[in-house]
């Protein structure tokens, strides 16, 4: 193998074998959480009750961030018109496939490695049947994510199994739902990026995926989506340690004197991100008149 083509296998450089500083930065970025998982881990810091409780709980939250991320980065490419942004989504991918392994291995380390406890809860907890098939869907989809494997596969079969991307995505969404506990923020919130994304998409392909008028219309539905779903799911699904009343702990998010705790409510961020999305499109959209 030439030189050339190694250097285009390393995440520093550029399909031309040449330096990247966005590769370069995002790896950097990629790597700050697990340093910080790491450090809350092995410092003592999460000893109450289990430092492995924490672990499942950020390490799943950064494997959808990061999926969540990787399916923007078509978006934004085609919004910003930044096309070397299509070098880091297979990073983006394989770093967030990394923090799913973490997690399986936090939720393996609670349980002690007790093959019978895995068994038992592993058949007993549907939310755990959705994440074993989001866990084999991205296994594949990371082993087939080298440019090797599409010249064996074919493009047209390779492009199928990635579409596989979106089961897994969902089926993992849904996991987080179902886990005790998901009442309010950012289980709600995830949901409303990736349905966001979807009718990017869906849009994208009509050749309007860059019209802030639509961008706008898109993040204004999204975010009135992102409330009802709330409500949905905790008057139908809700898994709550104790239940809860739905209207009542829906529009408690939405307070700004509980953002402190619970962070800015879903519906609030969706229309953040959607609206600096329709704004990048309506100022590249200008400079290009």
């Amino acid at each position: 193998m030439r030189t050339g083509s190694i250097l285009q296998l390393l995440p520093l450089f550029d399909p031309q074998g040449r330096f990247s500083a966005l590769k370069s930065l995002t790896l950097v970025l990629l790597a700050l959480p697990a340093l910080w998982l790491a450090h809350g881990f092995t410092s003592g810091e999460w000893d109450f009750p289990s430092p492995y409780i924490p672990l499942i709980y950020h390490s799943g939250l950064w494997t959808a961030y990061l999926l969540l991320a990787a399916l923007a980065i078509t978006p934004l490419r085609k919004i910003l018109r930044w096309s070397k942004l299509l070098q880091i989504r297979r990073m983006i991918g394989v770093a967030s496939y990394f923090y799913l392994v973490v997690h399986l291995y936090a939720w393996i380390g609670l349980r002690y490695y007790n093959v019978e406890t895995l068994l038992i809860e592993g058949l007993s907890r549907p939310s755990l049947w959705l994440a074993t098939i989001s866990l084999f869907i991205f296994t594949a989809l990371t082993i087939t994510s080298l440019d090797c494997a599409v010249q064996r596969m074919g493009g047209e079969n390779w492009r199928r199994l990635h579409r596989l991307t979106y089961t897994a995505t969902i089926a993992g969404l849904i996991h987080f739902l179902l886990s005790p506990g998901s009442i309010v923020g950012t289980p709600f919130l995830l949901p409303g990026i990736f349905l966001w994304l979807m009718v990017w998409r869906w849009l994208d392909k009509r050749d309007r995926g860059t019209s802030p008028f639509l961008l706008l219309v898109l993040t204004i539905t999204t975010a009135v989506i992102t409330v009802l779903l709330q409500l949905l799911w905790l008057s139908a699904f809700q898994t709550a340690p104790q239940p809860v009343e739905p209207w009542s702990t829906t529009f408690f998010a939405l307070s700004p004197d509980t953002w402190e705790y619970l962070g800015f409510p879903p519906v609030l961020v969706v229309l953040i991100l959607g609206g600096l999305a329709s704004l990048c499109a309506a100022f590249r959209q200008k400079r290009m008149t």
